[in-house]
C-alpha cells in the first residue's frame, strides 16, 4: 500500500502492482515507470507516496544521489506542486520539482510557476517497425553497420536469454566488464558498480518481471545483449543495452534484431530512455532516429 502524503515508504519490488495502478494511464516515462525507478535505485533511497491522488517519488538521482521530488498524475495539480516545493524548502532541498512528465503540465498555473523543459531527461522513443527495417536515407548508417556486422560475423547467433541461468548471468557480467573497462578509459569517473547492481536486481527478480533479454553470440562468446521490459501497452522500454566495443556494428545489429523480436510481441514503440546530458549518448541515440520524445520538465515558483 502506498501511504498518503506526508508519509512515505521505501520503494520495494512488492510495490509494483500499486505503482502501476497510477502509471498505467500514461505513456511509460522512464523515471516514473516502476521497473526503471526500482532497478536504478542503487542506493536504496527512493521513497514513494500519494498526494491528491497523484503518484509522488522522493527521488535519488541515478548518478550523484541528489534528492528531489517528482510526481505523475492529473488531480489538483497546483496544490500537489505547492505542497512538494514547500516540503523541498523545509528539507533544505532545491525548491523545484524535477522530471515532471509532459502529461502533467497542461493544468499548471503559469502565473504561479515557471515550467522549463529538461532536455537532458527527455525519453527517446522509436518506431519499432522502422528499427527492424532500417529503410531509407535516415537509416543509411545503421543499415550499413548492421549489414557489415552480418557479413563479417556470419556465425553470429541471436538468442533469447534466460536471466535466471547462471551461465547466462556470467556471460552478461563478463561482457559488461569488457564494456566498462573501455568506458573507464574515456571517462575515469564512471561508476561501473551501479549497473552491476541493476543487472543483479534483474537476475534475482526476472521471474517476477515482464522482461525479455536478447543476446548476440559469436561462437560461444556473448558480444551484445539488451534487457527490455514489455509493457501491457504498445510500448517496450530499454533498461540495459551493451555491446563489446571490439565488434564494430554490434549495437546496430542488436537494435535491429531486438526490434524484430519486439514487433512479433505486438509492440509499436521502443523507449530508449534519456541521454542525461551526455553529448556522446545524445548523438548515439539520435542516430537511431527517434519518432518523438517523452518530455520532462522542471517546475519552480515564480519570483522566489
Amino acid at each position: 500500500m502506498i501511504p498518503e502524503f506526508p508519509e512515505f515508504k521505501k520503494l520495494e519490488l512488492s510495490d509494483k502492482e500499486d505503482v502501476e495502478k497510477f502509471t498505467s494511464k500514461y505513456p511509460p516515462y522512464a523515471d516514473h515507470n516502476f521497473l526503471g525507478t526500482w532497478s536504478w535505485d542503487v542506493r536504496e533511497q527512493m521513497q514513494i507516496s500519494q498526494l491528491d491522488g497523484n503518484y509522488v517519488i522522493h527521488f535519488s538521482s541515478y548518478d550523484l544521489g541528489e534528492r528531489f521530488y517528482t510526481f505523475l498524475g492529473d488531480n489538483n495539480i497546483n496544490n500537489t506542486i505547492r505542497e512538494l516545493i514547500d516540503l523541498s524548502k523545509k528539507q533544505n532541498l532545491k525548491p523545484e520539482l524535477k522530471l515532471i512528465p509532459e502529461a502533467v503540465i497542461g493544468d499548471v498555473d503559469k502565473n504561479l510557476f515557471n515550467v522549463l523543459e529538461d532536455r537532458d531527461h527527455f525519453d527517446y522513443v522509436y518506431d519499432i517497425e522502422e528499427l527492424k527495417n532500417y529503410k531509407g536515407g535516415k537509416f543509411e548508417s545503421k543499415r550499413r553497420e548492421s549489414n557489415n556486422f552480418t557479413k563479417k560475423y556470419q556465425n553470429a547467433k541471436v538468442v533469447i536469454l534466460d536471466l535466471r541461468d547462471k551461465n547466462i548471468q556470467k556471460n552478461i557480467l563478463g561482457l559488461y566488464k569488457r564494456w566498462s573497462e573501455n568506458k573507464l578509459k574515456k571517462e575515469p569517473e564512471f561508476n561501473f558498480n551501479h549497473e552491476i547492481i541493476v543487472l543483479e536486481k534483474f537476475f534475482s527478480a526476472s521471474d517476477k518481471l515482464d522482461l525479455i533479454s536478447v543476446g548476440v553470440f559469436i561462437d560461444s562468446e556473448l558480444v551484445a545483449f539488451c534487457i527490455d521490459e514489455l509493457k501491457k501497452s504498445e510500448y517496450a522500454i530499454s533498461h540495459v543495452i551493451k555491446a563489446d566495443p571490439l565488434f564494430t556494428g554490434a549495437y546496430s545489429f542488436l537494435m535491429q534484431r531486438n526490434a524484430e523480436i519486439l514487433y512479433t510481441k505486438g509492440k509499436k514503440y521502443f523507449n530508449y530512455e534519456q541521454d542525461v546530458g551526455s553529448p556522446s549518448l545524445r548523438v548515439a541515440k539520435t542516430l537511431f532516429r527517434p519518432c518523438f520524445f517523452l518530455k520532462k520538465y522542471l517546475i519552480a515558483y515564480k519570483n522566489l
